[in-house]
């Protein structure tokens, strides 16, 4: 089995599951004198596009889940990602995608869908930095494939830069109308400040002569 230390991938994580293993307490069974077992959980890494023949098992250690949180020594960074994992199974939740899944892919016909799952890709993401071996798992059309997801991605990235710059643009425009309200407000409480005075003036009475 090959190891695959968390971090090794630098574009993208591994996919992640978790299960809930019966292994022997080796300690507990000598002072026993019969099998003793406990509950152990097992992170299961596993590649995009190794169609599940390169998969690394990890027992769930505090030390772990601080090296998924905080990096370690070797240089690996924090995967945020595995943390959320985690967390989702702990709570008897489907382990979210990381990224946008194949299964989900607007324009993806069943046929590419079901040669990306046999290739071992879930997500949009994987598939566009599918490598050469990848791309040769996914067989006749996969480079079109990979086209195909990479051209998606840019114009998902270019629609949200849009989004963002309607947002942005709308959020000025109220400010702008706001800001011109309150200045039409402030006019108008100057001029009625201004007209009360003369007002005053102009209707006091006279002093009659004693």
């Amino acid at each position: 089995m090959v190891d695959i230390l968390a971090g090794d991938n630098k574009e993208r994580p591994c996919y992640i599951e978790f299960e809930l293993r019966a292994d022997e307490d080796r300690n507990a069974s000598i002072e026993a004198g019969m099998p003793v077992y406990k509950d152990v959980e097992y992170a299961k890494l596993t590649p995009a596009g190794s169609q599940g023949t390169l998969v690394s098992e990890k027992v769930v250690t505090e030390q772990l889940l601080n090296e998924w949180r905080n990096g370690n020594r070797r240089g690996d960074r924090p995967i945020p990602y595995y943390l959320q994992a985690y967390d989702a199974w702990k709570q008897g939740l489907e382990v979210p995608v990381n990224g946008s899944s194949v299964k989900h892919w607007p324009g993806v016909t069943p046929a590419q869908l079901r040669t990306c799952q046999e290739a071992g890709i879930q997500t949009v993401e994987d598939l566009a930095l599918s490598n050469a071996d990848a791309i040769r798992r996914l067989g006749m059309g996969g480079l079109a494939l990979v086209k195909k997801a990479k051209i998606y991605l840019e114009n998902a990235e270019t629609n949200k830069a849009a989004e963002e710059i309607s947002a942005l643009q709308i959020k000025i425009e109220t400010m702008e109308e706001l800001i011109h309200t309150q200045s039409e407000q402030i006019a108008a409480l100057q001029n009625d400040s201004e007209a009360r005075p003369s007002q005053a003036k102009r209707g006091r009475p006279r002093k009659e002569a004693a």
